[in-house]
């Protein structure tokens, strides 16, 4: 991703405004080739505000998944919003311009300005004139079973030194990405306002954004939205030159509608589709699944305890090791996925493998992925026998048939409160890999 970019506007009148150089602030950094005389807005610290020492309330994963809902009251808006800013404000990735997101439906961007009024005089001297400070933050949350999502922008601090130009001075905030797919609240999607009315009055501002239902491409009329917030501060004299920020946060979204082809989930929904979930797997004693858990577990850490015996088995999936899996939606391929496991399942442990009804195959990577035992080793839409069991990098195993009916449930769960699809169905990329996911052992 591109960083901020800086612009520079040239002066296109030089009018002489005395009354702005003031008595004279010392600068606090030199502005780049600033000509003598001139004055400009310039950007002379962008260190954002730390990151506080963890405690121990904050260690560790939040695995809570936080969905607004349309039907929620103002009340329960805010207090979800304070929350998550505070978990904002705690992680070193919501200073960056991709931001930081908590899961598929809350991403935030936190920053810091300084941006001085400067002159460089005939005798070299720097003087800084006026001075604007400000933190600032961007919260964005996809409404639960809509083609939406809510953005809040606040100036968390606003400070200023110096005087005489800051009254006919305006600040604006603008978002751009608005198009005929996805249509922004107001248009322009800006708030510009005087320096003094942003240090005094109110720093909020709010829009949404939204995809009509049923529109956009593929199987599931996916609609793909990039949200770039900017910032310029512009003086009335036009022989200052402005300072203009572009870049300065960029918000991926992901509206779909897949309806009941998403399985456990709502039938229109946006996500954030730079965040990556992972499914947690429990293999402690008490959870209804905990038996899949487990085999999961030796297929990960134990390979060679698993079926296809391969040398330098190497199984995907786990989170942190950069090998994700992919959801496979086809109306064949899982199905010839589970065939390819079961054969597996039935050589190393006999026909008599189901105990009578009571186990059944349990696979890893699961049959409704890409990684399954089918497709991974060369089962196509094209060529839906070309796949070689015993090939894969995975594992194939009898397991109790409720643990493995429950895990199951657990997964088709995790898809849908997550939206996870087979994003190329219906379109000229159909059968590559999309929207990854990853698995993680809790134990």
């Amino acid at each position: 991703m591109r960083g901020p970019v800086f612009r520079r506007i040239p002066v296109v009148a030089a009018v002489t405004v005395a009354v702005l150089v003031t008595s004279g602030l010392p600068a606090s950094a030199a502005p780049p080739a600033l000509p003598a005389g001139e004055l400009a807005w310039q950007v002379t610290s962008t260190t954002p505000p730390p990151v506080p020492a963890p405690s121990a309330s904050r260690r560790g994963g939040d695995p809570k998944l936080r969905v607004r809902a349309h039907g929620q009251s103002a009340v329960q808006h805010r207090a979800a919003e304070d929350d998550f800013k505070t978990a904002c404000l705690n992680n070193t990735a919501s200073r960056d311009p991709g931001g930081w997101a908590r899961s598929r439906y809350e991403q935030c961007f936190i920053g810091h300005r300084d941006v001085e009024l400067l002159e460089r005089r005939s005798d070299g001297t720097i003087v800084r004139v006026a001075k604007i400070m400000f933190n600032y933050s961007l919260l964005a949350f996809p409404v639960d079973g809509e083609r939406r999502v809510d953005y809040l922008f606040d100036f968390d601090e606003f400070t200023t030194e110096g005087g005489e130009p800051l009254p006919e001075t305006t600040l604006t905030v603008e978002f751009t990405g608005c198009s005929t797919l996805v249509t922004c609240s107001s248009t322009p999607t800006q708030r510009a306002e005087l320096v003094p009315v942003w240090k005094t009055g109110n720093r909020r501002y709010e829009f949404h954004i939204t995809s009509p239902n049923d529109t956009g491409v593929g199987t599931f009329s996916i609609v793909r939205g990039l949200m770039t917030m900017n910032m310029s501060v512009v003086s009335a004299a036009p022989n200052i030159v402005p300072w203009l920020e572009s870049g300065m946060a960029a918000s991926r979204t992901r509206f779909d509608s897949a309806k009941a082809k998403l399985g456990q989930g709502k039938y229109h929904g946006a996500v954030f589709s730079d965040f990556i979930p992972t499914l947690d797997l429990d293999t402690r004693a008490g959870v209804d699944y905990a038996e899949e858990a487990r085999h999961v577990e030796d297929a990960l850490h134990n390979p060679a305890r698993t079926f296809p015996s391969i040398a330098n088995k190497s199984v995907p999936g786990e989170a942190g090791r950069g090998r994700p899996l992919h959801r496979l939606m086809s109306e064949v391929l899982p199905d010839k996925n589970n065939a390819a496991s079961r054969s597996i399942c039935i050589d190393v442990w006999g026909e008599e493998y189901t105990s009578n009804g009571t186990k059944q195959c349990d696979e890893y990577p699961f049959k409704s992925t890409y990684e399954g035992s089918a497709v991974s080793t060369g089962a196509t839409e094209q060529n839906p026998n070309g796949g070689n069991p015993w090939r894969w990098q995975g594992s194939a195993r009898p397991i109790g048939k409720d643990a493995n009916e429950k895990g199951g449930g657990h997964l088709g769960l995790f898809y849908g409160q997550n939206r996870i699809l087979d994003e190329n169905m219906g379109t000229d990329r159909q059968g590559t890999p999309s929207d990854p996911y990853y698995v993680r052992i809790i134990s």
